[in-house]
């Protein structure tokens, strides 16, 4: 295993075995045998640790930072070993007075592949500007190898980006969920079929004579309240059919989760737009409901060429901006309008807007106005991407303190003969 500079081994409890010099100049807290959880808090995804949640997101990227210290984070990976986990990462710096407070120099990030190097050090001032031209020679002997690598983290970033904008909806368990929610449905629907065979004999019951009603508790040496028997029939019918309900939602929503979560072969086809936005909803619909008023018509179905997964991708990326984007009395609303050539989509919030200066910088990668651990700064570059990728167009439309609109422009697809 190579050492890298900042790293630490975990045990198959979770429990830290060692950790890198440089790391301990950082986190003065670190010792061995410490648990994980007491050492570190994940900012993102907001997913419980957990011997699964390392299993699953295993080589992507992830933020954390020390325990009690949540403006100090760490960007990097977990990797799965025989003996248990490793985390390699860097530190994302914003300041460069942070390097010499803490003993460290530019030589402590040396050991760090090209690209979590490059992704820590864009987060550097300007006056880091002649350390990293230093460092830049050094990365110019790895300019063969480093293509393929930018490839291949990308398609780690966008995957990972999906995961961080369910957030809360946990779809590392969606397959857990899915085979004891299908036993469920099984058994229900047994169920169902037993009861229209036991109801009528509870209904006869239930009108028997009271001598008829002495002798069967009689037989059974039982006291029955034959008040109840009447009122459980008629409620026993209507219970089944909602739990069976429920159940089929739940699904549903799994289903939606797992063709979400997995990864997009970008292939293009005739598709409704409404059914992307569907998705999405049902994705986000716990964070919507719980902070937003959404106002949605699908009205008729509007056809484009292009690939479900992507596009849901980039409601869900607009839908969550904008939710984090309202305060109080939020309102979301989704209109959809349909020319002979174009279909637009306007997703609109009422929350606190974006000043003028960032608008022209929203759809650069890694820019961000949330919160540090808050967000990779990758939604808006990578839902631009995937517009441009089906030949569309997204713009802004947004005034402080009053809300924000992004209007996504498609060609429509030819109709069908």
């Amino acid at each position: 295993m190579q050492i890298q500079t900042f790293q630490f081994e975990l045990d198959q409890q979770l429990n830290i075995k060692s950790f890198s010099p440089a790391f301990a100049k950082i986190c003065s807290q670190l010792c061995e045998n410490k648990p994980l959880l007491e050492a570190f808090t994940l900012l993102t995804p907001k997913i419980p640790v957990s011997k699964q949640f390392l299993t699953m997101f295993n080589g992507q990227l992830v933020t954390i930072c020390p325990t009690g210290n949540t403006n100090f984070v760490f960007g990097g990976a977990f990797y799965q070993i025989p003996t248990g986990y490793y985390f390699i990462g860097y530190p994302q710096l914003t300041e460069m007075g942070k390097l010499a407070e803490m003993g460290l120099s530019l030589t402590d990030f040396v050991n760090h592949d090209p690209i979590n190097f490059y992704i820590g050090t864009l987060q550097l001032k300007e006056s880091m500007y002649e350390d990293v031209r230093k460092l830049n020679k050094d990365l110019k002997a790895s300019a063969e190898h480093l293509e393929s690598l930018v490839d291949q983290r990308t398609k780690e970033l966008l995957q990972s980006e999906k995961m961080a904008s369910i957030g809360t909806l946990a779809a590392g368990v969606a397959h857990e969920i899915n085979n004891p929610i299908g036993f469920l449905l099984s058994n229900l629907s047994s169920l169902d079929a037993y009861m229209q065979s036991i109801i009528p004999l509870v209904t006869a019951l239930s009108k028997l004579s009271p001598e008829d009603k002495n002798q069967i508790e009689n037989l059974t040496q039982s006291s029955i309240n034959w008040d109840d028997l009447a009122f459980m029939s008629e409620d026993i019918p209507p219970l089944i059919h909602e739990s069976v309900d429920g159940a089929r939602r739940v699904s549903k929503t799994v289903a939606g989760l797992r063709s979400f979560a997995h990864p997009s072969d970008s292939t293009q086809d005739r598709m409704s737009v409404q059914s992307a936005i569907n998705l999405a909803i049902s994705l986000v619909n716990n964070e919507l409901k719980h902070n937003a008023a959404l106002h949605y018509e699908p009205g008729d179905d509007c056809y484009v060429n292009g690939n479900l997964t992507e596009l849901s991708q980039v409601f869900v990326n607009l839908l969550v901006n904008a939710v984090q984007a309202i305060e109080k009395n939020g309102v979301i609303d989704i209109d959809i309008e349909e020319t002979d050539n174009t279909v637009q989509v306007r997703v609109r919030d009422n929350g606190c807007g974006i000043p003028a200066k960032n608008i022209d910088k929203l759809f650069q990668p890694f820019f961000t106005t949330k919160e540090i651990g808050a967000g990779t700064g990758l939604g808006l570059a990578i839902s631009h991407g995937i517009i441009e990728s089906h030949n569309g167009e997204i713009t802004i439309d947004s005034e402080v303190g009053k809300g924000t609109c992004f209007i996504i422009t498609l060609p429509a697809a030819d109709t069908l003969d």
